[in-house]
């Protein structure tokens, strides 16, 4: 007996379909052969390794699934009982279609992430050895501080920290800095439109509302860390220890945060700097901020213990040069580090086109 061939299955390899079939499939190949040179183009030290890849894209669609479906929940909670209206497309279907649509290419939602990863796998890497002994960790400490300002900041570290570990053990969105979580969220509601319904895309553009608000309710664990720093605002004389025991302790955000603090540096551009194998601008950084033999020492091993791209070898050749810069120079040095952020990028666009 002759099977009846599935229409909905036929209709794709049948008349108009199978000319957008050949031009997709086109484009998808112009779209491998041009990442197969760029990726052969690229020095071993600029390619992400599989491990950051699989965690950045692990990420990636963890958030367009999360807020996809934080939005399809605010979309039945506006939606009137009765409404006809047809079911949008399962938050596990978005990835793929905001991929291919060139929607998850966005240059700051990636460099982001990015981050958000080295940084994970750098903390996870740092040598454990507890400067205070069988006392708390310095964040535990924090929170029983005498300063009522400096123990609720470090309480709000804890909390932050502990909503990323909740939300990977949950599925939940990781958390990003308001700008990408912004456009993030909005081009998700877009790609849930069905066709031209505007009271559809009202209730749409109300539920991209009520999660933006209800995500603006916390702190991302790096903006808690710099609250953080900011209440501590150590002196030159406490810095070095605070710096050395966060590092000692695993806690990579807090170290960033009370750099950037301390030099008046952006903590996301500080985390750029500590991110960085070759580590100049760190040293800079650190001798800015005078610190001694000892702390850039005990930095660096540190930092070369955890990650493998570091020379530390190198590092300890360069010691010496490193605390010949003095403090006076160092400042120069990084001064153009503390402008704000558009104008350090339109001077960057600038020196571009000079290069050009």
């Amino acid at each position: 007996m002759a099977v009846e061939p599935d229409p909905f299955q036929a209709s794709e390899w049948q008349g108009a379909a199978l000319s957008a079939r050949v031009a997709a499939a086109r484009a998808r190949a112009v779209a491998r052969r041009d990442g197969a040179l760029a990726d052969l183009g690229q020095a071993d030290d600029v390619r992400l390794t599989e491990r950051i890849r699989f965690e950045v894209t692990t990420r990636l669609r963890t958030l367009v699934e999360t807020v996809a479906r934080d939005l399809l929940r605010q979309v039945e909670r506006l939606t009137p009982d009765g409404d006809g209206a047809s079911p949008m497309p399962p938050p596990g279907s978005l990835f793929e279609r905001m991929r291919q649509a060139g929607c998850l290419s966005d240059a700051g939602l990636m460099t982001e992430l990015v981050a958000q990863v080295r940084q994970a796998l750098l903390a996870e890497g740092l040598p454990i050895d507890s400067m205070a002994g069988d006392a708390p960790s310095l964040l535990v400490r924090l929170t029983e501080a005498p300063d009522r300002i400096v123990a609720a900041a470090a309480r709000g570290v804890l909390v932050a920290e502990g909503g990323v570990r909740t939300a990977g053990l949950e599925g939940e969105a990781v958390a990003l800095p308001a700008e990408q979580h912004h456009r993030l969220v909005w081009t998700i509601a877009a790609m849930l439109r069905q066709g031209v319904d505007a009271a559809r895309d009202k209730v749409l553009a109300q539920a991209a509302e009520r999660v933006l608000a209800a995500q603006e309710a916390g702190d991302r664990p790096l903006a808690a860390t710099l609250k953080l720093a900011a209440a501590i605002d150590a002196r030159a004389a406490e810095l070095p220890e605070l710096l050395v025991e966060s590092l000692s302790d695993r806690q990579l955000g807090l170290f960033i945060a009370l750099l950037a603090h301390a030099c008046g540096i952006d903590v996301d551009l500080m985390r750029e700097i500590v991110l960085e194998p070759e580590g100049d601008r760190l040293w800079l950084v650190l001798r800015a901020l005078d610190m001694d033999r000892a702390t850039i020492a005990r930095v660096g091993w540190a930092l070369c213990e955890a990650d493998g791209r570091r020379d530390v070898e190198g590092f300890a050749d360069a010691v010496e040069a490193i605390l010949a810069v003095s403090p006076e120079d160092a400042r120069q040095a990084i001064a153009s580090l503390r402008l704000p952020r558009a104008f350090r990028e339109a001077m960057e666009r600038l020196e571009g086109f000079a290069r050009r």
